[in-house]
């Protein structure tokens, strides 16, 4: 048996712990990087291909190419996203 590190956002895995904390500051799913993936907002438009769509019309390639979306509201605060929809008068 080997030990292992596992990235607390997604289910990628390492032998290396400080790989694995490089791997989680960048990881798509770490919602402090705000990207689609984890957003209330964003939805899969494509049918046989993963295309990204977004609810309020955000530039989805730069949201998950670069993250940090303006648009970007947690998939678990309802508060916040409500507000977010508000404010963007939707």
């Amino acid at each position: 048996m080997k030990q292992v590190w596992k990235c607390d956002f997604c289910s990628q895995t390492d032998l290396s712990a400080e790989q694995m904390s490089q791997h989680e500051t960048k990881c798509t799913f770490n919602k402090v990087n705000r990207y689609c993936y984890t957003c209330k907002v964003s939805r899969e438009d494509g049918y046989d291909w993963h295309i990204r769509g977004c609810d309020i019309n955000e530039d989805t390639f730069r949201g998950e190419e670069e993250g940090n979306c303006p648009g970007w509201v947690y998939e678990y605060l309802e508060k916040d996203r409500d507000d977010k929809l508000n404010e963007l008068g939707i």
